[in-house]
């Protein structure tokens, strides 16, 4: 069964995205993971551990809730970690798309409302041309909590054999405990907060150092003015995924005509249609 995903941006996107004369490549920008339109998600695992803890911890059994605070709380402050997560900032690269087709969800985020678009694409089309994986992103609460990170639970339950009471949290066989370990192993990348499961999002995750596919990357240095820092970007070319373009809500008819004369003269073999929105 096909799956058509959908990659939403803006109108003035296109001359940057669809740049062959010949119709036949395109180039996309993958956003470093520290830097995508939530400002935490590069840190949220750390802010969900903080501001969950007590539902997170409720989901043990009594005996176990002692090492899942222990866990959390070591995770939290865990200076390895917040090197690992400055470490990583200029190593991985994301973009996103969604399975909801024309949907007010999208529509209403403040980089869309006045001109967004919706580039289409089937999914298994898209790994062909790019020659990479399109996975799909999992949602963590805490109901979720043992389908989206069981080597955590088990850690836990590892755990809670050394940890009986909160005397023993002050002595040294905590050395031994896991959960905060694992925690700090968690592929974060492919994991966001429950907050944002009606996005239904899948994403394209790729490293500084993917090997085999250095001649497509380049590097792309953006400086965000009001904050006067850089976003480090990759631009990848492949051959063309994409088969049709939706026109948000807010503009006319008249645009369906004008794009379409636009990827004419690029020689792109495009669909473009208008919201029913």
């Amino acid at each position: 069964m096909k799956k058509y995903l959908y990659h939403y941006t803006t109108l003035g996107c296109l001359e940057k995205i669809f740049t062959d004369p010949e119709g036949t490549y395109i180039d996309l920008k993958l956003k470093d993971y520290h830097f995508l339109n939530d400002g935490y998600e590069g840190k949220w695992l750390v802010r969900f551990m903080e501001t969950c803890k007590d539902a997170i911890v409720g989901q043990f059994k009594l005996n176990e809730r002692l090492a899942c605070e222990k866990a959390i709380k070591d995770f939290v402050e865990c200076e390895c970690y917040r090197m690992l997560l400055k470490e990583q900032n200029d190593k991985h690269y994301s973009f996103s798309m969604s399975e909801l087709k024309d949907s007010m969800l999208f529509w209403r985020q403040d980089y869309a409302k006045d001109n967004g678009i919706a580039l289409c694409t089937e999914k298994s089309d898209f790994e062909k041309k790019s020659k990479l994986t399109v996975e799909q992103v999992r949602y963590l609460g805490a109901e979720t909590l043992n389908e989206i990170l069981p080597d955590f639970v088990a850690a836990v339950e590892h755990d809670a054999q050394y940890i009986k009471s909160r005397s023993d949290l002050r002595s040294d066989i905590t050395d031994m405990l896991k959960g905060a370990k694992s925690l700090a192993n968690t592929d974060f990348l492919r994991v966001k907060n429950i907050t944002w499961e009606a996005e239904k999002e899948w994403r394209i995750i790729i490293t500084q150092k993917f090997e085999g596919k250095k001649n497509l990357l380049k590097m792309e240095e953006i400086e965000i003015d009001e904050k006067s820092k850089y976003i480090p970007r990759y631009r990848m070319r492949i051959e063309n995924p994409f088969n049709e373009i939706i026109l948000g809500p807010t503009f006319s008819n008249y645009y369906v005509e004008a794009v379409s004369e636009w990827f004419d003269r690029k020689h792109y073999k495009i669909k473009v249609s208008k919201s029913l929105g």
